[in-house]
């Protein structure tokens, strides 16, 4: 393997170590704030366990947010979409589409996922 080889692989071991560190400190983030930038955030506020992707910026996606808690996802500068899922809370656990929010990745996204199984919306926070 080149040297350069090598300088790319390390530095992109690197770069992933980095995203992966910081998602885990986003991950963290308290319930209501405004938007940060490069920051999809998102709070579960309804009855329901809620997660959300970001299917341009690689696919990432939240974990299962439960109701009361939030989650981050770092993102990319582009002009980009979040779809937000809930999850119903009868016994079989089918996924439903509380919506979908564009945004630039600059200005960053901080919402929270709403209401009942039969009434889930989408508000912005902040």
């Amino acid at each position: 393997m080149s040297v350069m080889s090598k300088l790319k692989r390390a530095a992109l071991a690197t770069g992933t170590a980095t995203l992966l560190a910081g998602t885990a400190v986003l991950a963290t983030s308290g319930m209501a704030s405004a938007a940060t930038p490069h920051v999809f955030k998102l709070c579960a506020k309804g009855n329901y366990t809620a997660f959300a992707s970001i299917p341009q910026q690689g696919g990432f996606a939240t974990v299962l947010i439960t109701p009361g808690h939030c989650q981050s996802l770092p993102v990319l500068s582009t002009t980009t979409y979040g779809d937000v899922w809930g999850l119903y809370n009868t016994g079989h656990h089918a996924k439903f589409l509380v919506g979908q929010v564009h945004f630039k990745a600059g200005a960053g996204w901080s919402g929270a996922a709403e209401g009942k199984t039969n009434s889930a919306h989408l508000v912005k926070l902040g």
